[in-house]
């Protein structure tokens, strides 16, 4: 039961960022957050006693989230994969998935408060796991992780959509069986 009200609680602060008209307009507080879940602002507190510790726990969510699709679409743990095929995944993940003003939102938070960079890093990080590789490979996986981060923040705000997201994915994964190629030889 501590579980589902928690998830409740997440999920109606994120309901509560994609309501609003835009990112900058975007205000969680404990009150409001509480009134959308459904709890008194006790019920809440007694889960995260702070705004800060809501912002923490909505981040962990969704970094926890994107993890969790990762090794959905690629049928193993991160650390059972190379780093090719991490980075596909990723890829297709991000290129494919549904995103929406509040996940910009909350993955974009994490600049103006680091602490809640912490939990992408937790979550992502051994996703994008490059040691061992060659400076060249590094920096192909690192352009086509950013070809697939410009796409989901593009689709997630809205600001400049691809016209064919499947052809971005397809140069994105080109650029990684590239690096896979060059690292091999």
């Amino acid at each position: 039961m501590v579980a589902d009200a928690k998830t409740r609680i997440l999920e109606a602060a994120k309901a509560l960022a994609e309501s609003n008209d835009s990112v900058q307009g975007v205000t969680i507080s404990l009150e409001t957050v509480a009134q959308e879940a459904g709890l008194t602002k006790p019920g809440l507190m007694y889960h995260f006693p702070s705004k800060e510790a809501l912002m923490v726990g909505l981040v962990d969510h969704a970094a926890a989230h994107w993890a969790q699709m990762l090794g959905e679409h690629a049928g193993k743990s991160a650390e059972e994969l190379s780093s090719f095929e991490r980075h596909r995944a990723y890829v297709a993940v991000a290129t494919t998935a549904e995103v929406s003003r509040a996940d910009y939102w909350i993955f974009s938070d994490a600049l103006y408060h680091p602490k809640l960079g912490q939990a992408w890093r937790d979550h992502l990080g051994p996703w994008f796991d490059v040691d061992g590789l060659n400076p060249p490979v590094v920096s192909m996986l690192t352009a086509a992780r950013f070809c697939a981060d410009g796409a989901w923040m593009s689709e997630a705000t809205g600001v400049f959509p691809a016209a064919d997201l499947a052809a971005v994915r397809e140069h994105a994964l080109g650029l990684i069986d590239t690096a896979e190629a060059e690292e091999a030889a």
